[in-house]
């Protein structure tokens, strides 16, 4: 489970964003502070747990509050929501933070991703683009604890996802149709082997190697799968696709646009 924190200080706010983060598949709230300072006691494990139990004496065993990510307002009393994430940053604290803000003016955006912010939601905002920035996060801490080292190609994707998730929706080639670019996604993203080829992918769908070869290509360009050239004893090269982290979420963005 991904643990998390919530840090504002509009109560009904809180427990929207309680609703909401709860109800993605991999999370789990494990507190809701309404200042910056009430954050940083429970990343340092200054106050009360929730599986903390009183001693003999009557008094509280303190036990430390792992936090993965901080939902994080910017206007708050007292210490101010940047002035947190700095503070995260500087002390080592570990967590990773996503704001939820009124503040739209650039140089809080600048600030929050110098500082290393994972994504940035202005209020209002819909439920579907807070549930994105979450399920991106998840997608980037699994590949994360589950490798010890990443291909150059997947390093590109993750760089490149770092702008905050899906900021608008992006054209097609010409000649490539949304119809044909689902079908092919459907078999891509189900595929039981680990790489595919054009001709296999062709077969399954029932259309022609060639077609799908245009959209296999695409989906390389975009970032979606990675192309590897085999090279066999005799004959010519064979090419074998491979689905890059985030392919869904890539290739949404192609879909969207024609909904």
């Amino acid at each position: 489970m991904i643990r998390v924190l919530l840090v504002e200080d509009d109560p009904m706010v809180a427990e929207l964003n309680r609703a909401y983060v709860g109800s993605v598949d991999g999370f789990t709230v494990i507190g809701s502070v309404r200042s910056g300072q009430e954050a940083l006691e429970i990343m340092r494990g200054q106050t009360r747990g929730e599986n903390s139990q009183p001693d003999t004496r009557g008094q509280t065993q303190v036990e430390p509050q792992v936090v993965d990510l901080v939902l994080l307002d910017i206007y708050m009393p007292g210490m101010q929501g940047l002035e947190l994430l700095s503070e995260i940053r500087s002390q080592g604290l570990g967590a990773d933070v996503i704001l939820v803000t009124a503040a739209s003016d650039t140089k809080s955006i600048r600030e929050a991703l110098r500082l290393g912010a994972v994504d940035y939601l202005i209020k209002p905002f819909e439920f579907e683009r807070l549930k994105k920035a979450l399920l991106g996060y998840k997608e980037k801490l699994l590949m994360f604890r589950q490798k010890n080292s990443v291909s150059q190609s997947e390093l590109d994707q993750l760089l490149s996802e770092k702008n905050f998730g899906v900021s608008e929706m992006a054209g097609l080639p010409k000649g490539l149709d949304r119809t044909t670019l689902k079908r092919i996604i459907e078999v891509v993203a189900t595929f039981p082997q680990k790489d595919f080829s054009a001709d296999e992918i062709a077969k399954t769908i029932g259309i022609t190697r060639v077609s799908v070869r245009k959209y296999l290509e695409f989906m390389t360009e975009v970032k979606a799968v990675k192309m590897n050239v085999i090279y066999g004893a005799i004959g010519r090269p064979v090419h074998r696709f491979e689905r890059l982290p985030g392919f869904e979420r890539v290739m949404d963005r192609y879909m969207e646009e024609g909904k």
